[in-house]
């Protein structure tokens, strides 16, 4: 069942995916919550079939029913927050939260919200038809159903604040573990390793068009439009590249002499360097490093 969830949120992503772009937005969150997802579906479970009850909590413990209602529900809990996990999960590897924020939006609306109530009626619909029940006839839709949507949305603000904990984590290891690094670190590499989603990849230094800082995170773009996620800092990575054929032209990027197209003059003695592949952004270049990239440009 697992299996055909996956294959179905993988079609629903190729489907809507934005421009045939990838999420390049570093490490994949590993969430290693099966025993919250455990835990969570039993008590809502229990939350579920107490509701409306007249029974205290000890009298539902001798009670059959109590537990024939629990096992049931707890199955049909499990299923709902593993669907929640496993497009959750999709989605952090296609749609980064800070890179695609509204298409991010928009898919975990409809894949990790709206799809899982609508499964949570027809899973409840077929348990109320194995007991000979119509499920218009009973409580459910007023009380138990608005609860269930309840907890799903919960779910989702759960693993939404999960996430961006772990990338701050992220950031903080990667920040302590690259002080060290400046010094130590080879320079003029011709391979660096990058990421994207979950593989981590030898990448060509002579690949490498320009190499970038936004939203918190670094990235690569290669001559031919690829964009990948690199670990370390700026300041770690000119230390390892050729001065020769890269310079840094501002706090936020780095860029291969092959990639300069031209450059205009800006007023206060600031340039704009034209780079190609085209940046989303105009690359400026302050006064106070013009004149070591003009040295740089006639070498």
């Amino acid at each position: 069942m697992m299996l055909i969830k996956t294959h179905f949120i993988d079609v629903c992503l190729r489907k809507m995916q934005i421009g045939g772009q990838s999420s390049l937005a570093g490490p994949v969150i590993n969430y290693n919550d099966l025993y919250f997802r455990i835990i969570i579906s039993v008590t809502a479970a229990h939350i579920i079939v107490t509701i409306g009850e007249d029974y205290s909590f000890f009298q539902l413990l001798v009670k059959w029913d109590y537990y024939r209602s629990l096992l049931f529900s707890a199955v049909i809990a499990f299923i709902l927050v593993n669907l929640v996990y496993w497009v959750i999960r999709h989605l952090d590897r296609k749609y980064d939260w800070k890179l695609y924020p509204l298409p991010r939006l928009g898919l975990q609306f409809v894949l990790a919200l709206f799809l899982p109530a609508i499964a949570a009626f027809i899973l409840a619909f077929l348990y109320f038809r194995a007991f000979g029940y119509d499920i218009r006839h009973t409580w459910y839709l007023r009380y138990d159903y608005p609860v269930i949507v309840a907890l799903i949305f919960m779910l989702n603000i759960y693993y939404l604040a999960f996430y961006f904990f772990r990338k701050w984590q992220i950031a903080e290891e990667m920040a302590t573990n690259a002080s060290p690094a400046v010094v130590s670190v080879p320079k003029e590499k011709n391979v660096l390793i990058v990421s994207k989603g979950a593989q981590n990849i030898p990448l060509p230094v002579s690949s490498v068009a320009y190499i970038f800082h936004d939203g918190g995170y670094n990235f690569i773009r290669t001559f031919e439009q690829g964009e990948f996620f690199i670990a370390e800092t700026l300041d770690v990575v000119q230390q390892q590249l050729s001065e020769k054929q890269f310079f840094r032209v501002n706090r936020q990027m780095l860029v291969n002499f092959t990639a300069c197209q031209h450059f205009e003059l800006l007023e206060y003695g600031k340039l704009e360097l034209i780079v190609k592949p085209p940046f989303k952004e105009p690359v400026i270049i302050s006064q106070k490093r013009a004149k070591a990239f003009k040295d740089w440009m006639e070498r």
